[in-house]
């Protein structure tokens, strides 16, 4: 009851007021992915029995763009590989800057001068490293009507969005998500017993060997 509260009112502050018997479904922070306490300084993917939802705040401004689930045509997913090459053009930089300082302090020439390019060769290559761990891995697109509702996502979120967009389609089309739960938790015991019957029959496969060997 206290976190559904905490949830109301963190809603209220960006402008979303719920439904009558409209409730939370399930949250997407594009950052970090899968929540249960909502944050007004987090932009988030909502899903509601009702509606979906994506609210962000920048510059003490918020932003809500909501669709009802009859609306929504389709929710696409794509990962954005980075492009590795960054990573070396990073440290060469790096090194660059390293060998320009201590070129510079064992010539002892002009030392204020090549420190301060050895420095800003040092900071382009860390620069070019971050862009590249710190990328965004994708982007959501939830195509509804004439509007489309777009996201880029760190790659947890992304990993998250395979459950929003089955819980997604299953509230469109009527189906409960405690169904899909339930659902989901067969699927994982099935998966679980099909691996331990393949490792009964390896090691039936070994002692039958072991047997004919002797």
């Amino acid at each position: 009851m206290g976190r559904y509260i905490l949830n109301s009112l963190t809603l209220a502050q960006v402008g979303i007021r719920l439904l009558p018997e409209e409730t939370v479904d399930l949250a997407v922070e594009l950052e970090t992915g899968i929540t249960e306490d909502l944050e007004q300084s987090q932009s988030t993917l909502l899903l509601t029995n009702k509606r979906l939802i994506r609210y962000s705040v920048s510059h003490h401004k918020a932003s809500v763009v909501s669709s009802t689930l009859d609306d929504v045509d389709s929710i696409e997913v794509t990962r954005s590989q980075g492009n590795r090459q960054w990573i070396g053009v990073g440290f060469v930089f790096m090194l660059g800057g390293l060998a320009l300082e201590m070129s510079a302090l064992i010539l002892s020439t002009a030392i204020l001068s090549a420190s301060l390019m050895a420095f800003a060769l040092f900071l382009t290559g860390v620069v070019f490293v971050l862009s590249y761990i710190g990328g965004s891995a994708g982007e959501v697109v939830v195509r509804a009507g004439s509007k489309d509702i777009k996201s880029r996502m760190r790659k947890q979120a992304l990993d998250d969005m395979g459950l929003f967009v089955q819980r997604a389609y299953a509230l469109k089309m009527g189906y409960s998500t405690g169904l899909v739960e339930a659902y989901n938790r067969e699927t994982e015991q099935d998966v679980i017993g099909d691996q331990h019957a393949d490792m009964s029959a390896v090691d039936t496969s070994a002692l039958v060997n072991d047997h004919s060997a002797n």
